[in-house]
């Protein structure tokens, strides 16, 4: 080999290896973009399951109010009032 083709080589040797260095900066970036996605998914998930859950105690509220008025008036009084 010649000294250009010695010296190209070592170019294109110099070259790669530069650009290797650059991929670890987008990979790093990418998982930070993961990261900021599961963080913003776990907060959609907590705002599901307490909305969940405020729905589950409306639910239970309203089954025991409908079971208290299907017991019928309490007193004889309120029975005047629920004809009116």
């Amino acid at each position: 080999m010649n000294k250009a083709s010695v010296a190209a080589v070592a170019f294109g040797l110099f070259a790669l290896a530069g650009c290797g260095s650059g991929d670890q900066d987008r990979l790093n970036m990418a998982d930070n973009e993961v990261v900021e996605d599961l963080n913003a998914l776990s907060d959609q998930a907590a705002n599901v399951a307490a909305e969940a859950e405020a729905l589950q105690n409306q639910a239970a509220n309203l089954e025991q109010e409908a079971a208290d008025n299907a017991a019928g008036p309490e007193v004889p009084a309120d029975e005047n009032i629920a004809g009116m």
